[in-house]
């Protein structure tokens, strides 16, 4: 019972996406001075066109014209082929057009303006093929007539049968056209070349008619499209039938499936606690981490520290201060500032060497801070016990000019009094530092 009452309204009450199957099985019967008129938009094949029909000529009219477009001038197709044209421009096949009067058979018109071919095909067949002129592309806007040419001439009329007249913006190829005849009157390959189809036949069926035109199933096509709904029936059956066992299936599981996902959420508690308690560990194990790495930098800038002070105490263990230099009046109770070290360990970079061998007198001392007042140099300095009326020597010369590198600069802002002198003179005595 069911599946005959599926099968009823499928056939009966087909849904709005059905409408090109039952379409395909509804031909259109003209008869003589019969025809649909109407303005289709043509934008979209201004440089492509494919007519394809399905007909049966049963017309007396010498001229039997079954689509006509824009006063004939654009496109004209006749049913025996016989001045068939695009463009003015026409073909007359009607002595290869072997098919006899009355039966159905196969029409597909194409055209490019890439190709500037105009084709005329029968059952697949290419009976003639013609080149338009170059840019000539299709006009827009005018009347399209289905049944009869453009004019009123009775001699045009079309009367017979037609089906499936469907409008393509693509110039269909040879084997499109051989694929949609050998799928026959009772199916169009809608899906294939649906993005292409411009004028419908579908929309042609609910057209204003002129005349005599009436409704004409093909019986082979009510069959196929009763077998398919039969098929459709079945496998809605089929389908009920599988969703009514599926229901079943999870009915039944429902209550293991609950069970599992209780359990599953128990083990993600579970799972969520020690994934706190391990977090909580990790951040306190971090905590003491860096705590660590904290003291150990501390550790390590103290023994940068260390090392620094070792290498300067090393550095001054190995030297031999002249410290009585800073008795002299440029240093001697003043405060030692960045310019005195500048003279300590670079003033005598360019003579020092040539003093080697002099005695330092005090008559030598005073002309050459006499020649030497520009330079500014400390000679002064020489007046020490250490140089004063000792012959100079090279020992002399290295002490005033690389001795005070390293020191002077740390002297700076110290006053030179007798007793800081005295202190540093012990504290870089060797003898002091147990060496």
């Amino acid at each position: 019972m069911f599946l005959l009452f599926s099968i009823v309204t499928l056939f009966v009450a087909p849904s709005p996406g059905s409408s090109a199957s039952l379409s395909r099985v509804t031909a259109l019967k003209f008869a003589p001075n019969s025809f649909i008129q109407y303005t289709p938009d043509w934008s979209r094949l201004t440089s492509a066109i494919s007519v394809c029909v399905w007909i049966k000529d049963t017309g007396s009219s010498p001229h039997r014209t079954f689509f006509s477009y824009h006063s004939s001038e654009e496109l004209i197709i006749l049913a025996d082929g016989s001045h068939t044209g695009i463009f003015n421009l026409y073909q007359h096949l009607q002595s290869k057009h072997s098919v006899p009067k009355g039966t159905w058979h196969f029409v597909c018109v194409t055209w490019s303006l890439v190709t500037r071919d105009h084709k005329y095909y029968v059952n697949g067949v290419l009976l003639g093929s013609k080149q338009t002129a170059a840019g000539r592309s299709l006009k827009t806007g005018g009347e399209l007539f289905i049944g009869k040419w453009y004019g009123t001439s009775s001699r045009h009329d079309f009367a017979g049968e037609m089906a499936n007249l469907n409008v393509y913006a693509k110039e269909l190829s040879s084997s499109e056209i051989v694929s949609m005849m050998e799928l026959g009157m009772c199916s169009i390959e809608v899906d294939k070349h649906e993005s292409s189809r411009v004028i419908r036949w579908e929309d042609l069926l609910v057209q204003r008619r002129s005349g005599t035109i009436t409704d004409a199933y093909l019986e082979n096509c009510l069959e196929s499209v009763f077998e398919e709904t039969v098929e459709k029936g079945e496998k809605l059956v089929s389908a009920e039938r599988k969703l009514n066992e599926t229901t079943h299936e999870l009915t039944t599981t429902r209550a293991e499936k609950e069970k599992i996902e209780e359990k599953l959420s128990m083990e993600l508690e579970e799972t969520q606690r020690r994934l706190n308690s391990t977090r909580g560990e990790k951040e306190k194990m971090s905590t003491n981490l860096n705590s660590t790495l904290t003291e150990l930098e501390k550790t390590q800038r103290r023994l940068n520290l260390t090392l620094a002070e070792l290498e300067e105490v090393t550095a001054l263990k190995n030297r031999t201060w002249d410290w009585e230099i800073f008795l002299s009046d440029q240093f001697l109770n003043q405060t030692f500032a960045a310019e005195h070290s500048h003279l300590l360990h670079s003033s005598w970079d360019d003579i020092a060497e040539r003093l080697v061998g002099i005695r330092i007198t005090d008559e030598f001392l005073k002309l050459s801070a006499h020649i030497d007042r520009d330079e500014d140099r400390p000679w002064s300095i020489l007046y020490s016990e250490n140089y004063f009326n000792e012959t100079f020597t090279r020992e002399m010369a290295h002490r005033l000019t690389s001795i005070w590198e390293g020191i002077s600069e740390k002297l700076v802002g110290v006053t030179m009094t007798k007793e800081v002198i005295e202190l540093l003179d012990y504290v870089t005595d060797k003898s002091n530092c147990g060496t």
